[in-house]
């Protein structure tokens, strides 16, 4: 019957179909769930995670504002943070302090270090002058400490004596571009400091490509191509009536 008929020529048919015919729906549902879990994903990121374990944090330019959240509403807590230079005799001097400041702040601020040398984004980012320069982050704003660097006095600090000091905002994340740009200067000069000679060449060949495609570009401005007005010219030319010769007379 045609009811029969029609039950078995479905599954046939839906047999039939090939790979490629029944791709879009996989596809598009491989794209939702994808999608559905990035967005978890990307949330989780945001909202970052409280790193508080009794011991220094280290940051550095890729991990900096995904824990602190410092200037996107300090949703991971206050943070205590020293940026310092491993050659410098203050920031050496002030380890076992700085150390055990995040034991007995445990819990309640976080306390990390940064080290600007490897990191010349923060340091030009939080206007790092001198070492070690100590900044507290608290609720999208910044507190430099300049308070004896004793334990209790630090701990006094973290715990409410900010108040007391003229806070400033913290600068925003440079843009992808500016990070870009300031990574390769960073580059570039460590290159210099190890290998000046490769260095400068590097220079020169940059300078040579620079001026090259600068004398490029002048050169199609003040003389741009003239094959239309030439076959323009040379169609005229043909058209032209031929002036008469002494046999045409």
């Amino acid at each position: 019957s045609k009811g029969v008929t029609h039950v078995d020529i479905f599954p046939i048919q839906m047999a039939a179909r090939t790979p490629l015919q029944n791709s879009p729906r996989v596809f598009l549902g491989l794209l939702f769930g994808f999608l559905l879990g990035g967005s978890g994903l990307g949330l989780g990121l945001v909202a970052g995670k409280r790193v508080v374990t009794g011991k220094v944090h280290v940051l550095d330019k890729d991990t900096f504002e995904h824990d602190t959240q410092a200037s996107t509403g300090a949703t991971t807590g206050d943070w205590f943070v020293k940026f310092y230079a491993p050659w410098c005799g203050h920031c050496r001097k002030l380890e076992p302090t700085w150390e055990g400041l995040a034991k007995k702040l445990k819990k309640k601020v976080t306390v990390a270090k940064v080290d600007v040398t490897a990191n010349q984004v923060l340091g030009q980012r939080f206007d790092i002058e001198g070492f070690p320069t100590l900044l507290f982050f608290h609720n999208g704003k910044m507190y430099k400490y300049k308070g004896k660097r004793s334990l209790d006095a630090l701990e006094k600090f973290a715990l409410g004596g900010y108040n007391r000091v003229e806070g400033k905002d913290v600068p925003k994340a440079p843009s992808v571009i500016i990070t870009f740009l300031l990574d390769l200067f960073e580059q570039y000069t460590k290159l210099l400091n190890t290998n000046m000679p490769l260095a400068l060449g590097i220079i020169v060949g940059f300078s040579f490509a620079l001026a090259l495609l600068i004398v490029l570009v002048l050169i199609c401005v003040c003389d741009p191509p003239k094959a239309a007005g030439s076959m323009e010219e040379k169609k005229d030319s043909k058209d032209a009536p031929k002036p008469e010769t002494k046999k045409d007379k």
